[in-house]
């Protein structure tokens, strides 16, 4: 399933609606500016997603990486964003 996400887009995630790693839930809560978004051939669940934190001081030349996170998303997560109800 491929969602389309504006790049600059806002997305909050909540313990396990997020893994670091494949099959590795996240525990944390994390609000992420979003860079991009790619299907994820392994697990149609989620998706993968390049990010960064809310608190990187990108896009000044303090963050040079084109992208801060890159985490396993809920593809549930991603169409609230993309609907406007999350």
């Amino acid at each position: 399933m491929s969602i389309d996400i504006t790049p600059g887009t806002r997305v909050s995630v909540r313990p396990h609606e997020w893994q670091p790693t494949p099959g590795i839930e996240g525990q944390t809560c994390h609000d992420l500016k979003v860079v991009s978004v790619h299907d994820n051939p392994d697990d149609s669940r989620f998706a993968w997603v390049r990010a960064h934190g809310i608190d990187c001081s990108w896009p000044t030349a303090d963050c040079t990486a084109p992208w801060c996170w890159e985490v396993l998303v809920s593809v549930d997560v991603l169409a609230a964003v993309a609907a406007g109800t999350r």
